[in-house]
């Protein structure tokens, strides 16, 4: 699987042809469509989802049942789990949900399998500690922005990181990750002509 091959290589675990079948026996890549979830709140997660393509609406539920958007996610490969998977034998309901914004693939790899693979290759440990470290950059990157910038600033930024996501994503899920009211949002993603 070409996907594994690129994942080991990016990390510098590449050159072990038996890792790479060791992980190709329990991944797979699959679709999702539009809409469609990897994971709901309350799921227990039994594998490590790899983004391939497309991009992630991460969202959590508040006390009054409304959505409030978590995160996007984007990037090729990184890990769309929620951090306290990680923790091997930490089998807890997901308290967000992980759904397709727009169509997109996904590498799901069977995660008991691969924690047991963490201590016969040591390769395969950099692999996962790789993207833990990218995770947590991602998550410190967006908490600085969403706590320290003015909204103008925090909308500026967003449509930086992500013009696709500006464009397809509704207000209401561009506000909550935001923390700015969804008319402040409207006034300045469709500002008036004078």
């Amino acid at each position: 699987m070409k996907e594994i091959e690129e994942l080991l290589q990016i990390f510098g675990a590449a050159g072990h042809p038996d890792l790479a079948a060791a992980l190709e026996n329990i991944s797979k890549i699959t679709f999702y469509q539009k809409g469609e979830k990897l994971y709901g709140i309350g799921d227990i997660q039994s594998k490590v989802y790899l983004l391939l393509d497309g991009i992630i609406w991460c969202y959590f539920i508040d006390e009054v049942r409304s959505d409030i958007t978590d995160c996007f996610m984007s990037d090729r490969f990184m890990a769309v789990n929620t951090a306290d998977f990680f923790v091997e034998g930490n089998r807890v309901p997901s308290f967000v949900a992980m759904e397709a914004l727009t169509d997109m693939r996904v590498l799901e790899i069977d995660a008991d399998p691969l924690f047991s693979m963490l201590r016969r290759y040591p390769q395969l440990a950099g692999v996962y500690v790789n993207c833990l470290q990218n995770a947590l950059n991602f998550q410190n990157e967006i908490n600085y922005k969403r706590l320290y910038l003015p909204g103008k600033e925090r909308y500026a930024w967003f449509r930086e990181k992500w013009p696709e996501v500006d464009r397809i994503a509704s207000n209401r899920q561009i506000a909550t990750f935001l923390g700015i009211r969804s008319e402040y949002l409207s006034r300045l993603r469709h500002p008036k002509k004078k």
